[in-house]
């Protein structure tokens, strides 16, 4: 097919719209890099801010244009279908690129392995990791090894469009020819560095492949490493003043700070495969060539006369002849295409690491239905429990549905004791509380390890407008009304605290202001018990601290607790006693004597309890042998919890 090419341009455009269509419905609606955006759990999603100073200050480092260049366009995974988007036109980018470099050397195949950069990117985004200044360091690097091949190649008078035609040795050429060459390697080479900082290093090693394999001009080839070995230390030691390491590793997976952070390590093996596959082929081809080329000329010495076939003789016949039909064998090879494609899409996905992501998006936006929908697969995670149970209380159903979901009372409040900040909604559970103080505490941990994020920053703007310190709001504002995303928002709140410090018009600002904990005490800081207990014993009508010591005591199965504050119900709005609470009152009650006041327990939880037991006592109080029964009808009630989980204290 190589000579059909300008009659193959229709079809092979086909397939690209076909391949990269696909790739970007199946980004935005099945990875969602929404889900990446949030940053549960990575920690370089790179800070973009609008204006000169965030600008310059990225253009005083090696590499500055594609820094500004990864901080500014990640932010579009903020809105799915634009991620989805961004994502897909880097992909294609590397497609493109490596089809022209590989095209301009003859490689043969190339149609077809220019499309695996482009799975190879689809990696690291469906295991959900991060990596995209990476990989637009290697797109950098193999678009100015294009260029560089443009340039020499037409310095030569040689086509560098790739006609299919094994490209001429060249042995010896002019000193003109070689300045000329060295010249145009030396500009590409500062423009490069200045652009991409150590993303430079492969291409000058593409170029010095292609002109010591592909133009056996070895004193280029010589040059380029050399270039390459001294470019870094003038450029980003003398003149930019970074140090020696980061001259010679920023922009790359080797460089510090992406190996020194197990977080930031995985799936680095993709970005490998996208730096080392052009220089592989290259190698691999241009090796191939000059051995074949080697041998052709030692058979040529041998005069041997040919043998000439008779016509119609067994096997002058082409086996296969129907592959050469052009539709048939484009057919073929986008068949191959696409169910590679489907294959690594299916493989690639990390299911469980998306629920997770998943709930922590969902919860970080209060997206409370579908927290509960997303949570099912991945239970067994406190950061899940957490937000769980932070779904069912703002829904109304912690005290009624709470044990239809595995529960521990370790996830039920994260103080941050543990200083583990990853899937940080569980600490906007401590904002919805009161618990401002600690909140912020957190917050401006998060702040550290996840950088200026606007998500944090916006966090830690409400903290302090809760607590009535409007000008450290003001800045947390400030900053996040130079965002893309939240800028709207910041000024909103901008032109509300000028107006109105208090805030007085805002009910979320005057609920948690009013929830908060007036009287902290460093020797409870960090235990859950005493700080619901502070909470619910000053007054504010705090009904979700409530609630959550009332979980808490059921979880641990501590009912005299949980009795004690029984008294406190109709402070806080209840007309009734919820299910799990009748549940728990009744288990109490087969000891001890309970109070209900102008309360009663529902006759359908009476008969419940009744015939739990029945079934319990009917298999000798044996929990093994009871188990299966008792799950099928009582999964969810607190009796079941109460006889199935064993008390954290026993744990």
């Amino acid at each position: 097919m190589v000579g059909d090419w300008p009659k193959s341009r229709p079809l092979n455009a086909i397939r690209s719209i076909v391949f990269f269509g696909l790739l970007y419905l199946y980004l935005w609606l099945v990875v969602q890099p929404q889900l990446i955006y949030s940053c549960a759990t990575i920690t370089n999603f790179p800070v973009f801010y609008k204006g000169g100073p965030f600008l310059r200050d990225c253009l005083s480092y090696p590499g500055g244009v594609l820094r500004y260049v990864n901080a500014l366009l990640p932010q579009f995974f903020y809105v799915p279908w634009a991620g989805a988007l961004v994502i897909t036109a880097q992909a294609w980018a590397l497609c493109a690129c490596t089809g022209w470099f590989l095209r301009a050397l003859a490689v043969p195949g190339w149609r077809l392995l220019r499309f695996l950069p482009a799975l190879v990117v689809l990696v690291p985004y469906a295991r959900y990791s991060y990596h995209f200044p990476t990989i637009t360091g290697a797109l950098a690097s193999l678009l100015f090894a294009c260029l560089y091949v443009t340039v020499a190649s037409r310095g030569m008078g040689i086509p560098s469009t790739g006609s299919g035609q094994a490209l001429p040795v060249i042995r010896n050429s002019s000193a003109r020819c070689r300045c000329h060459e060295v010249a145009a390697y030396l500009v590409l080479s500062v423009v490069s560095y200045v652009v991409s900082a150590a993303a430079f290093l492969p291409f000058a090693l593409l170029c010095a492949i292609y002109e010591v394999l592909y133009r056996r001009r070895y004193i280029v080839g010589l040059a380029c490493l050399l270039v390459a070995a001294v470019l870094p230390y003038a450029a980003g030691v003398l003149v930019f003043h970074v140090s020696l390491v980061n001259a010679y590793t920023d922009m790359l997976p080797l460089s510090w700070q992406f190996r020194d952070w197990a977080a930031r390590r995985k799936m680095i093996e993709a970005v490998y495969v996208l730096y080392l596959f052009p220089m592989a082929v290259a190698l691999i081809w241009g090796l191939g060539r000059a051995i074949t080329a080697w041998w052709t000329s030692r058979k040529a010495e041998v005069q041997a006369q040919p043998v000439k076939k008779k016509a119609g003789a067994p096997g002058t016949k082409p086996r296969l002849g129907w592959l050469r039909a052009p539709a048939l064998r484009w057919a073929l090879e986008s068949a191959l295409l696409l169910a590679l494609g489907a294959a690594v899409a299916v493989v690639s996905l990390d299911r469980s690491q998306k629920a997770m992501l998943a709930v922590h998006y969902y919860a970080c936006h209060r997206m409370w239905p579908q927290v509960l929908r997303v949570a099912r697969p991945c239970m067994d995670k406190y950061a899940v429990m957490n937000a769980v149970d932070r779904a069912l209380y703002h829904t109304g159903r912690l005290n009624q549905d709470m044990f239809t979901y595995l529960q521990h009372p370790d996830a039920l409040i994260f103080t941050g004791q543990d200083h583990a900040l990853f899937y940080w909604h569980k600490l906007d559970t401590l904002i919805d509380l009161g618990l401002l103080n600690l909140a912020e505490k957190n917050f401006t941990e998060c702040m550290e390890m996840f950088g200026e994020h606007p998500m944090i920053l916006q966090r830690l703007a409400l903290v302090n407008l809760a607590k009535g310190k409007v000008e450290a709001g003001r800045i947390y504002l400030e900053k996040l009304r130079q965002t893309l995303f939240f800028r709207g928002w910041a000024r909103e709140y901008l032109k509300r605290s000028a107006a109105d410090p208090t805030l007085a018009a805002d009910a979320q600002i005057q609920q948690w202001r009013a929830r908060a904990l007036r009287t902290d005490s460093t020797a409870a800081f960090y235990a859950p018990e005493p700080m619901l207990q502070a909470l619910v014993e000053q007054g504010g009508q705090n009904r979700m601290a409530f609630e959550y010591l009332m979980a808490w005591h059921l979880m641990n199965k501590r009912l005299d607790k949980f009795v004690k504050n029984l008294g406190r119900l109709r402070e806080f709005g209840y007309t009734a006693l919820p299910p799990l609470y009748q549940e728990a009152m009744l288990i109490y009650s087969t000891k001890y004597p309970v109070p209900l006041g102008d309360f009663s327990v529902n006759p359908e939880v009476q008969q419940r309890i009744k015939r739990f037991s029945d079934i319990f006592n009917r298999y000798g109080r044996n929990k093994e042998a009871a188990f299966s029964e008792l799950a099928g009808n009582f999964a969810g009630s607190y009796f079941f919890y109460f006889i199935y989980t064993a008390s954290p204290a026993r744990q």
